[in-house]
């Protein structure tokens, strides 16, 4: 997942860095909600330890 999100950012970068911003808003917002989703999900999971 961690490094999806990396490759989502750096699609977003080269997007920037070909003059494509409207693309690079797009997929660096897709990529906020999807990394704000994962924090919640990691944060409020209950910690299992299997013995």
């Amino acid at each position: 997942m961690i490094a999806m999100l990396f490759a989502l950012f750096s699609a977003a970068m080269v997007l920037s860095y070909f003059t494509m911003p409207r693309a690079a808003y797009t997929v660096f917002g897709v990529t906020l909600v999807i990394s704000l989703y994962w924090l919640k999900f990691h944060a409020t999971s209950q910690l299992t330890i299997q013995l």
